[in-house]
């Protein structure tokens, strides 16, 4: 990790504990260089603006995504592999970002849409690796041959994260996880050959 990785992680870091602590709008950039100590240059090097701090958060996500899918087991059914998967993500979501920032995450994608598309691009590591599990699935006959991949792994992220953003509009009043893989099944039982 280069110099400039780290002082970037760093301010990540800072600004994501100052968030949680005092909330996204009462934080300012002042009181993040401050606690990060580093100027504030340095941080308008890394990052546009606050907003850009929690369009990070897309980039910590794909690479705990990335990590898992390599700790999977490849030859799994497509069902265990997505409820793994649907699990520690959720388990990370409600555990490492936190109900908080996840709010402020779709707060900002609705008002502001510039974090919206990073959120949607079908390049994310979260799209390519679903595909691959329903693809690898089909591929094995587990999964009806008659649906496009692309089309149901689009359908199941959308589904999966209005679960996200309906968890974060109610409080965390249900669990996330239970909630998500329960939807994955039920999903899922439209697709599986018997």
């Amino acid at each position: 990790m280069t110099k400039g990785e780290k002082t970037k992680k760093h301010l990540y870091q800072c600004s994501l504990e100052l968030f949680r602590e005092k909330g996204y709008d009462n934080v300012s950039v002042n009181e993040i260089v401050e606690k990060a100590g580093t100027a504030k240059g340095t941080f308008y090097v890394h990052f546009s603006s606050k907003a850009a701090v929690i369009s990070e958060m897309f980039h910590e996500y794909d690479a705990y995504y990335k990590t898992l899918e390599e700790q999977m087991d490849p030859e799994a059914s497509v069902t265990e592999r997505l409820e793994e998967f649907i699990r520690a993500s959720c388990n990370f979501t409600e555990k490492k970002i936190g109900l908080d920032l996840i709010r402020v995450l779709y707060i900002h994608q609705l008002t502001e849409g510039t974090i919206e598309q990073d959120a949607l691009r079908s390049d994310r590591e979260l799209y390519r690796i679903i595909k691959t599990f329903l693809l690898h699935g089909q591929t094995k006959g587990e999964l009806r041959a008659d649906f496009d991949i692309q089309q149901i792994t689009d359908y199941l992220i959308r589904s999966i994260r209005g679960t996200f953003y309906e968890w974060a509009m109610k409080e965390g009043a249900f669990s996330l996880t239970e909630e998500c893989v329960s939807y994955i099944r039920v999903f899922l039982s439209g697709l599986i050959i018997r």
